[in-house]
Formats: structure tokens, C-alpha cells, sequence
């Protein structure tokens, strides 16, 4: 009891000299930028204390939840001017408070994360909180080449103090507890903790840092093989930031994808990522040229299609959905056939998309299904340039997994055949099913129930099949038939 006594003596004394200090400092004058830092970094060793007097225990819980408290009742009632931030008005302190709560909370079941979580709070006090001390102190709006802002209000320099603090952080920890990480472990710690250090904005980085780095720590600790999955761990942050600021895709759509990206990471780790990430990247590249066409030339820049450029969750559960299904179902069966299955998915998604996006370029397109000429761009046309595209998009994609030794050549065939004959298959259901209606203005043949500002009127096809629907049964057929290939020949 007497070492259960002194904890909450010295964590609240610690706290309170903490606080003190930042107070003074900010009533002779000191900016409250750096009064704010200060604290961020001196808070950080708290974990020490309670760890020391506490370890895994209710007690270390409790003592984050009276902070977490105090922190926002200070906050809303604007208690402590040394701590706040009046510009962004962004509660960073009460967000630090939440994660040490959170954290504190998973330790009463997974007591190994402890340890972790103290690397995970050290990179968010010294690394961010030495990050942004560093950046402000250098950063001169002036003279600015002396230390450039690389993303919102992150700097340069601030970048680069953030990575060798995270880096020293997870070194001094596994050399003073032989926690068993490597240099590489190491190093990934402190780029991921910079990533997230560096995309997230409002103070959330204060809970992204302590949980991410945490959570990574307890992996590298104890689960070597996570060492498959490095590649989704680092990108996956750069890729939503990347995915939100280009507006390839819309929110839901960021979900979704986070939800098809976990499925496919989670059993086939770097390879399916990596095969995922291939198409979204091809899939962005393919609709910026679209997009570029369209304004520069087609319709003055009134689209065909029933949706814009930037995907929804619809259009990502249309085209990730049957690849998701395929390797959740690797990871129960470890058959090898749905390896060939969902690569032949993300193949013809692939193909399709390049062939819609580059064939709507051609001068002309020809409905071969219905024996005649249609609009370059319109579900159902083939063009001779959307056709070369479609069947270089699914070679990349069978080369891409090759290149990774996860399959052999032949079924880099397999793939490739099934994924353009996959594409095929789309532009049939494209030009005798999916519905397609006819402007009242124009008269042209479109895919959106309004073109030139006025309703449009049905024209063909069947009203429950649109183009999501289409791309959904493109990539079963593709998948089932990369699955029967590979039964018969293999």
C-alpha cells in the first residue's frame, strides 16, 4: 500500500512541477508555442512513474482518467492559457490524456504492451513534442529555404528531429529491457511514428502516435512475422492522406478501402498489399487522364457516366469485394488456388478500369455485342486503344505478383487470360444489361438518370444492373474462372 500511496504522490507532484514550470515560463514572457511543447515533452515521463510505482495495474488506469479529466475540464474552461491553442482549437493535451487512458485500459488484459506503450508514449512526448519545437524555433516565414514546410504546418527540419528521436526512443528501449527489436524493427518504428506524426492533424496525432506505435512495438516484440505485413503498415497512412487530398476518393470510400485493405493485408500481408496497391495507383493514374480528356474536350466536360471522377464506397466495394473474399478464404483454407483467384480479381478490375479510362480517348468505339458504333467511353464499346489497355493493365498486374515469386509463370497466363477475358465479360453485361437512358436535350446515350441539366429517359438495359453491379460480376467471373483454369491445367 505505502508503494501504491507514493504513485499517485509522485505522479501528481510530477505532473503539478510540470504545469508549474510551463506557467512561469509563459508569465515572463515565453510564447505559448513553446510553453505548450514544453509540456508535451515533460509529460511524457510520467509513464516512468506510473509504470515504476504502478506497473500493470487499476491504479496507473485511474491516475490517466483523473488527468484526462482535469485536462478537459482545463480546456473547456480555458484554465491553463500555458497548454492551449488558440488556433487550431484543437484540445491536444485532453487527446493525449485519451490515449494514455486507452492504453492503460488494453494493459489490464495484454499486460506485454506495457512495455510498448511506453515506446509509443515517448514518440509522441519527445518526438512530436521536440518535432514541433524544433520546427517552430527554425521556421522563418522570411528566410524560408532555411527550413521549409513539407506538409500543412510541418517543417523540415521538425520532420527530421521527429525521426531521429523516434528511432533513439525504440534503440534505448530495447537496449535497456532486450526487448528483442532489431535495427530494422527500430527504424520502421520511427518512420511509421513520422508518418503519422506528419498526416495527422488537430492534435489527433497525440492518440494516433501513442496507439500506432504501440501497437506496432507489441508486433515487432512479440510476432517476428510481422515483419510480412512492413510494407501495408508504412504506406497505408500515406495512402489515405494521398487518396483524401486528390479526392480519389470520398470518405465512405476511404472506409471501405481501409476495410478491403485489411482483409487482403491481413492474410497475404506485403504481396496482396502490394498487389492491391498496384491497382488503386494504376486506377488514380487512369482516372486523371480520364478526368484531363473529359474537361479538355468530351461534352465540355458533361460526363456520361452516373458518377464523377472520385470513387465512392460502392465503386470500392465493386471492385475489391471478390478479391477480399478470395484471400479471407486463402487464410482459412491455404489453398492456392484462391492466390490465383484474387490476383485474376484485382486483374480484371484493373484491366476494366484502364480500358474505360483510356479507351474513352479513341476517336471511336464499336458495340460488339449490338453490332454497332457507340460513344467512346459508354459501358458496352470497345475501342482498339481501351482494348491494348485493358490487356497491358492485367499483364502488369500478373507480372507484379510473379515479380513477387508468388506465382509461377504459367499462371501469370492463367491470370492474364482470365482477367481480359474478365474484361470481355464486362463489356457484355455493359451492352445488353446495364441500363443506359437517352438525353432529352442532346440525345445522346448516357449512363445518368440527368445529362445536360435535365432528366434523362430510360433506353435500354435493366434498371437493378449498373455499372457497379457489372464490375462486381466481371471480377467473379474472372476469379472463378483464373480458379477453374488453374484445376484443370495445374
Amino acid at each position: 500500500m505505502d508503494m501504491i500511496f507514493k504513485g499517485y504522490l509522485f505522479s501528481v507532484l510530477y505532473t503539478l512541477i510540470c504545469l508549474l514550470f510551463a506557467f512561469i515560463l509563459y508569465k515572463v514572457g515565453v510564447e505559448k508555442k513553446i510553453t505548450r511543447k514544453i509540456v508535451h515533452i515533460l509529460v511524457g515521463f510520467e509513464w516512468v512513474v506510473l509504470y515504476r510505482f504502478f506497473g500493470v495495474s487499476l491504479h496507473f488506469l485511474v491516475v490517466c482518467i483523473l488527468f484526462l479529466i482535469l485536462l478537459f475540464v482545463a480546456h473547456r474552461k480555458k484554465l491553463m492559457p500555458m497548454i492551449s491553442s488558440d488556433e487550431e482549437n484543437a484540445p491536444g493535451t485532453v487527446y493525449y490524456a485519451v490515449a494514455m487512458s486507452v492504453m492503460a485500459l488494453i494493459a489490464l488484459f495484454v499486460p506485454d504492451i506495457i512495455i510498448p506503450f511506453g515506446i509509443g508514449v515517448f514518440c509522441t512526448s519527445l518526438g512530436d513534442g521536440l518535432a514541433g519545437l524544433v520546427g517552430y524555433l527554425y521556421y522563418n516565414p522570411e528566410r524560408r529555404p532555411i527550413n521549409i514546410r513539407i506538409y500543412g504546418n510541418k517543417t523540415l527540419f521538425g520532420t527530421i528531429c521527429n525521426f531521429a528521436v523516434c528511432y533513439l526512443v525504440s534503440f534505448i528501449f530495447n537496449a535497456e529491457l532486450s526487448l528483442g527489436l532489431t535495427a530494422w524493427n527500430c527504424l520502421v518504428i520511427a518512420v511509421f511514428s513520422t508518418e503519422l506524426e506528419l498526416f495527422t492533424g488537430r492534435g489527433l496525432d497525440n492518440i494516433s502516435i501513442t496507439l500506432g506505435v504501440s501497437f506496432l512495438s507489441y508486433l515487432f516484440i512479440n510476432y517476428p512475422s510481422a515483419w510480412n505485413y512492413l510494407i501495408p503498415i508504412l504506406l497505408t497512412p500515406l495512402i489515405i492522406v494521398v487518396a483524401y487530398k486528390k479526392r480519389a476518393l470520398t470518405v465512405g470510400g476511404i472506409i471501405a478501402a481501409l476495410f478491403v485493405d485489411l482483409l487482403i493485408s491481413l492474410p497475404l500481408g506485403n504481396f496482396g498489399f502490394c498487389i492491391l496497391l498496384s491497382f488503386f495507383a494504376g486506377g488514380v493514374l487512369v482516372d486523371k487522364v480520364k478526368k484531363h480528356y473529359k474537361k479538355t474536350r468530351q461534352n465540355n466536360g458533361t460526363s456520361i457516366e452516373k458518377r464523377g471522377d472520385t470513387r465512392d464506397h460502392v465503386q470500392v466495394i465493386a471492385n475489391g469485394l471478390i478479391a477480399s473474399v478470395c484471400s479471407v478464404l486463402y487464410l482459412l483454407t491455404n489453398n492456392r488456388i484462391f492466390i490465383i483467384a484474387f490476383v485474376a480479381a484485382l486483374a480484371e478490375a484493373f484491366a476494366d478500369t484502364a480500358a474505360s479510362g483510356i479507351g474513352i480517348i479513341s476517336g471511336r468505339a464499336y458495340d460488339l455485342f449490338r453490332m454497332r458504333p457507340c460513344t467512346p467511353g459508354l459501358s458496352g464499346g470497345v475501342s482498339l486503344l481501351g482494348t491494348t489497355a485493358s490487356a497491358v493493365a492485367a499483364f502488369i498486374i500478373s507480372l507484379i505478383a510473379f515479380a513477387f515469386g508468388s506465382i509461377a509463370f504459367i499462371e501469370v497466363i492463367i491470370i492474364f487470360v482470365a482477367a481480359v477475358l474478365g474484361a470481355l465479360f464486362d463489356s457484355f453485361l455493359g451492352s445488353l444489361l446495364q441500363v443506359k437512358y437517352k438525353c432529352r436535350v442532346c440525345g445522346e446515350i448516357v449512363e445518368r438518370e440527368e445529362h445536360c441539366n435535365t432528366p434523362t429517359d430510360k433506353y435500354a438495359g435493366l434498371r437493378i444492373i449498373n455499372n457497379d453491379s457489372v464490375n462486381l460480376l466481371a471480377t467473379t467471373f474472372s476469379s472463378l474462372l483464373a480458379a477453374i483454369l488453374y484445376y484443370i491445367i495445374m
